[in-house]
C-alpha cells in the first residue's frame, strides 16, 4: 500500500480549504470585517459549505482538515513559549498540535468508513453513499468531545455563534445530518429542514462603559515584568488607584483581572489592609495568589467586602499551564525545564459564589470561563477574571470571547469579564 495514495496535493488543498471555511468566523470577528446581517449570512454560508465539504471528503482529507483546523484555531499556543524563553519551540509545538488533531479527525473518518463498509456487507440493499455520509456527519462529533489532557476549545458549534443558526447540540446535529442527506440525494428540498435550526437570538457583547454600578477593569501588564519582586509596589499602587477612581465614580463593585497582584496576597498584610480599608466603600474582586501551606498554592480571586475577605480558588486548572497532567516523573522534568522546578497549583473542589448589588455571582478564573464544568448549574451571573498577557499578540482573546458567548447562550448566563492583555467586556445571553 503506497503512502502517496493518502498524501496527495489534492488532499492537502481540500483539507486546507475546509479548514479555512470552518475557521473564518474567528478571523472575521478578530478583524471586525463584517457586522449585522452581512456577518450572519457570511458565517452561515461558510460554515455550511465547510461542513458539507468535510462530509463529502475522503478519509485522508479528514486528516489535513483537522491538521489545518487546529493550526488556524490554536497557533496562539506557540506564542506563550516566547515568554518562557523558548521561542524556537513555537513552530514545532503548533505543528504537533495540528498533527494530534489531524489524527483525531483521521480516526473519526476511518470509523465512519469502517461502519459503512460493515453495513454495506451485511445489508447490500443499503446505499453505501448514504451510510458513509451519515456516519461522517456523526463522526464530526468526535473531535468536539475529545479532550486531550482535559483541554478542548475545538467546539465546532462555535462556527454558528454569529450565524443564522443556533449552537445547541441538537441544532448542530440536525444541520450535519441534513447536509449528509443532501450529499446523498442532491435534492434541494432537503435543505428546507435547515430552517428548524435557525435561531436569531444571539449573545451580545458590551463594553465596560455601559455599566452603572460595576467597574470592569482592563489592564495591560507585561507578564515578564509583573513577577519581578521590585515591581510589586508599582502594580499594587496601580490597583489601588483604580479602586480609588471607582469609588470616586460611586461604583459599588470593582472587578480586576487574574493575578494582577503578583504575590500571595494573604501573606502581604500591609497591602491586604489597604484593600480592606477601601472595601468599606466598594466590593473588590481582584486576582492574586493564595498560600495555603508548603507546596499548596492556589490561583485565586479575592473577594473583599466590608473590611473582610474570602477567597475563590480556581477549580478547573489549565493543563500544563497550572497543573501538569503527565505522570509524576515526566511532570517533574517538564516543570524543571519550563517552570524552573515550580510545583503545580492545587485546585479547589467547589466554585465560589458572592452576593453583590442584590445579585448572586459565580466566580471563575480565566480557563474556567470556557469550561463546561463552570456552567453545570446554569449560573445567572458569572464573574470571570483573566490574564491574556501570555498570548500577545494573537487571536486567543477572540476565540476565548466566542467560547464565552457560546456558553452564555447555552446556559442563559450574563458574563462580566475583566482581562489583562486584551479588552474587558460583558456578554448578555440574548441580543435584546
Amino acid at each position: 500500500m503506497k503512502i502517496k495514495k493518502y498524501f496527495t496535493t489534492n488532499h492537502i488543498i481540500e483539507g486546507f480549504f475546509i479548514a479555512i471555511c470552518l475557521s473564518s468566523f474567528i478571523y472575521i470577528e478578530y478583524f471586525k470585517l463584517l457586522d449585522g446581517y452581512f456577518l450572519q449570512a457570511a458565517e452561515s454560508i461558510l460554515a455550511l459549505f465547510g461542513l458539507y465539504r468535510l462530509i463529502k471528503a475522503n478519509t485522508p482529507t479528514w486528516f489535513f482538515s483537522g491538521f489545518f483546523l487546529a493550526i488556524f484555531w490554536f497557533w496562539w499556543m506557540g506564542v506563550s513559549f516566547n515568554y518562557y524563553n523558548f521561542p524556537y519551540l513555537s513552530a514545532p509545538v503548533v505543528i504537533l498540535i495540528g498533527a494530534v488533531f489531524g489524527l483525531i479527525f483521521l480516526i473519526a473518518a476511518y470509523l465512519a468508513s469502517f461502519l459503512s463498509h460493515a453495513i454495506e456487507k451485511k445489508f447490500p440493499i443499503i446505499d453505501y453513499n448514504f451510510t458513509i455520509y451519515i456516519f461522517r456527519a456523526f463522526a464530526i462529533l468526535i473531535p468536539i468531545y475529545f479532550e486531550l489532557f482535559g483541554f478542548n476549545w475545538l467546539k465546532l458549534q462555535l462556527i454558528f455563534i454569529d450565524s443564522f443558526f443556533g449552537v445547541k447540540l441538537w441544532q448542530f446535529l440536525l444541520i450535519v445530518v441534513v447536509l449528509a442527506l443532501y450529499a446523498t440525494s442532491k435534492k434541494w428540498l432537503v435543505l428546507v429542514l435547515l430552517f428548524v435550526a435557525i435561531d436569531f437570538k444571539k449573545p451580545k457583547v458590551y463594553t465596560p462603559n455601559t455599566l452603572k454600578d460595576i467597574e470592569l477593569v482592563t489592564t495591560d501588564v507585561n507578564v515578564k515584568q509583573k513577577w519581578k519582586p521590585q515591581n510589586r509596589e508599582k502594580y499594587t499602587k496601580m490597583v489601588l488607584a483604580k479602586i480609588d477612581d471607582a469609588i470616586k465614580k460611586n461604583k459599588k463593585l470593582i472587578i480586576l483581572p487574574e493575578s494582577v497582584l503578583p504575590y500571595f496576597l494573604n501573606l502581604e498584610t500591609p497591602y491586604l489592609n489597604e484593600l480592606k480599608k477601601r472595601s468599606k466603600d466598594i466590593t473588590i474582586v481582584v486576582g492574586s495568589l493564595y498560600y495555603k501551606d508548603k507546596n499548596n498554592y492556589r490561583n485565586t480571586a479575592y473577594i473583599i467586602k466590608d473590611g473582610e475577605y474570602k477567597v475563590a480558588n480556581k477549580v478547573v486548572l489549565v493543563p500544563f499551564g497550572e497543573a501538569n497532567p503527565l505522570p509524576d516523573f515526566m511532570a517533574k522534568i517538564v516543570n524543571k525545564i519550563f517552570y524552573d522546578g515550580a510545583v503545580d497549583y492545587k485546585a479547589d473542589k467547589n466554585f465560589t459564589y458572592i452576593n453583590a448589588l442584590d445579585k448572586k455571582y459565580k466566580i471563575a478564573i480565566c480557563y474556567e470561563g470556557t469550561s463546561a464544568k463552570t456552567y453545570k448549574d446554569d449560573p445567572k451571573f458569572l464573574i470571570v477574571i483573566t490574564n491574556n498577557g501570555w498570548f500577545k499578540p494573537s487571536i486567543e482573546p477572540t476565540l476565548q470571547m466566542l467560547l464565552m458567548k457560546y456558553f452564555s447562550k447555552l446556559h442563559n448566563t450574563t458574563i462580566y469579564h475583566s482581562v489583562n492583555g486584551s479588552d474587558s467586556y460583558i456578554i448578555m445571553p440574548f441580543n435584546e
